[in-house]
Protein backbone atom coordinates (compact mmCIF):
# COMPACT_ATOMS: atom_id res chain seq x y z
CA UNK A 1 0.00 0.00 0.00
CA UNK A 2 1.87 3.59 -0.71
CA UNK A 3 2.38 6.05 1.88
CA UNK A 4 -0.10 8.18 0.43
CA UNK A 5 -3.21 5.46 1.01
CA UNK A 6 -1.86 4.82 4.70
CA UNK A 7 -2.20 7.92 5.36
CA UNK A 8 -5.58 8.62 4.20
CA UNK A 9 -6.70 5.09 5.90
CA UNK A 10 -5.27 6.30 9.29
CA UNK A 11 -6.91 9.69 8.99
CA UNK A 12 -10.73 7.81 8.41
CA UNK A 13 -9.51 5.03 11.45
CA UNK A 14 -8.55 8.19 13.86
CA UNK A 15 -12.06 10.55 12.07
CA UNK A 16 -14.40 7.02 13.14
CA UNK A 17 -12.27 6.84 16.33
CA UNK A 18 -13.20 10.22 17.36
CA UNK A 19 -16.74 10.74 16.10
CA UNK A 20 -17.55 7.59 17.77
CA UNK A 21 -16.46 9.04 21.25
CA UNK A 22 -18.07 12.07 21.34
CA UNK A 23 -21.16 11.20 22.26
CA UNK A 24 -19.35 9.56 25.89
CA UNK A 25 -18.03 13.35 26.86
CA UNK A 26 -21.74 15.03 25.39
CA UNK A 27 -23.63 16.74 28.41
CA UNK A 28 -27.15 16.62 29.41
CA UNK A 29 -28.64 19.76 28.33
CA UNK A 30 -28.66 22.65 31.06
CA UNK A 31 -30.87 25.69 31.12
CA UNK A 32 -29.15 29.19 31.77
CA UNK A 33 -29.10 28.80 35.55
CA UNK A 34 -27.21 25.39 35.41
CA UNK A 35 -29.81 23.28 36.09
CA UNK A 36 -30.85 20.13 34.39
CA UNK A 37 -34.18 21.07 31.81
CA UNK A 38 -37.38 19.32 33.13
CA UNK A 39 -40.73 19.45 30.73
CA UNK A 40 -42.97 22.52 32.10
CA UNK A 41 -44.92 22.52 34.26
CA UNK A 42 -47.85 24.45 32.79
CA UNK A 43 -51.13 22.92 32.30
CA UNK A 44 -50.34 20.51 35.24
CA UNK A 45 -51.74 19.52 38.55
CA UNK A 46 -49.68 18.19 41.28
CA UNK A 47 -50.42 17.39 44.78
CA UNK A 48 -48.57 16.57 47.94
CA UNK A 49 -48.30 17.36 51.80
CA UNK A 50 -46.25 20.03 53.99
CA UNK A 51 -44.54 18.88 57.35
CA UNK A 52 -46.81 20.86 58.20
CA UNK A 53 -49.51 17.81 57.92
CA UNK A 54 -50.90 19.99 55.06
CA UNK A 55 -52.27 18.61 51.65
CA UNK A 56 -52.24 20.90 48.68
CA UNK A 57 -53.16 20.32 45.30
CA UNK A 58 -50.95 22.69 42.59
CA UNK A 59 -52.86 23.42 39.10
CA UNK A 60 -49.63 25.48 37.26
CA UNK A 61 -51.90 27.61 35.06
CA UNK A 62 -50.20 28.52 31.35
CA UNK A 63 -50.22 32.32 32.77
CA UNK A 64 -47.77 31.99 35.60
CA UNK A 65 -50.52 32.05 37.64
CA UNK A 66 -51.02 28.87 40.65
CA UNK A 67 -54.24 27.70 41.50
CA UNK A 68 -53.95 25.71 44.73
CA UNK A 69 -56.25 24.32 47.51
CA UNK A 70 -56.25 22.70 51.03
CA UNK A 71 -57.98 22.39 53.96
CA UNK A 72 -58.77 26.22 54.18
CA UNK A 73 -60.24 26.74 50.54
CA UNK A 74 -59.36 26.96 47.14
CA UNK A 75 -56.96 30.29 46.04
CA UNK A 76 -55.55 32.00 42.85
CA UNK A 77 -53.68 34.49 44.84
CA UNK A 78 -50.58 32.69 44.08
CA UNK A 79 -47.68 32.72 40.91
CA UNK A 80 -44.90 30.76 40.31
CA UNK A 81 -41.74 30.61 37.86
CA UNK A 82 -39.65 27.82 36.37
CA UNK A 83 -36.15 27.65 35.37
CA UNK A 84 -35.44 24.28 34.08
CA UNK A 85 -36.19 21.75 37.46
CA UNK A 86 -36.07 24.29 39.68
CA UNK A 87 -39.58 25.85 40.83
CA UNK A 88 -40.28 28.99 42.64
CA UNK A 89 -43.39 29.85 43.93
CA UNK A 90 -44.98 33.06 46.01
CA UNK A 91 -47.98 32.87 47.98
CA UNK A 92 -50.67 35.15 49.05
CA UNK A 93 -48.17 38.31 47.60
CA UNK A 94 -44.93 36.77 49.07
CA UNK A 95 -46.40 35.50 52.43
CA UNK A 96 -45.45 32.25 51.63
CA UNK A 97 -42.76 30.69 49.47
CA UNK A 98 -41.65 27.86 48.01
CA UNK A 99 -38.44 26.75 46.17
CA UNK A 100 -38.23 23.30 44.90
CA UNK A 101 -36.44 20.74 42.41
CA UNK A 102 -38.44 19.00 40.09
CA UNK A 103 -37.15 15.00 39.10
CA UNK A 104 -39.66 13.73 36.49
CA UNK A 105 -43.43 13.46 38.23
CA UNK A 106 -41.95 14.58 41.57
CA UNK A 107 -41.08 17.85 42.73
CA UNK A 108 -39.81 19.10 46.61
CA UNK A 109 -38.23 21.49 48.36
CA UNK A 110 -38.53 24.01 51.27
CA UNK A 111 -40.38 26.99 52.43
CA UNK A 112 -40.63 29.72 54.31
CA UNK A 113 -42.96 32.56 55.05
CA UNK A 114 -42.74 36.61 57.00
CA UNK A 115 -43.59 35.05 60.30
CA UNK A 116 -39.91 33.14 59.71
CA UNK A 117 -41.55 29.73 59.91
CA UNK A 118 -39.56 26.99 57.34
CA UNK A 119 -41.12 23.53 56.19
CA UNK A 120 -40.69 21.25 53.56
CA UNK A 121 -42.98 20.46 50.76
CA UNK A 122 -43.33 17.56 48.22
CA UNK A 123 -45.35 16.99 45.26
CA UNK A 124 -46.33 14.31 42.46
CA UNK A 125 -48.21 14.88 39.01
CA UNK A 126 -51.65 14.06 39.00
Amino acid sequence: MHSFAKSTVRFALLTLAIGLAMPVFAQSPKSASGNNTAPSVAGTTWTGPDTHGRHYVYEFLTDGTLHYTYENGSFTNATWKQDGDSIYISINNGYSERKGRITGAHMEGDAWNVKGEKWTWVADKK
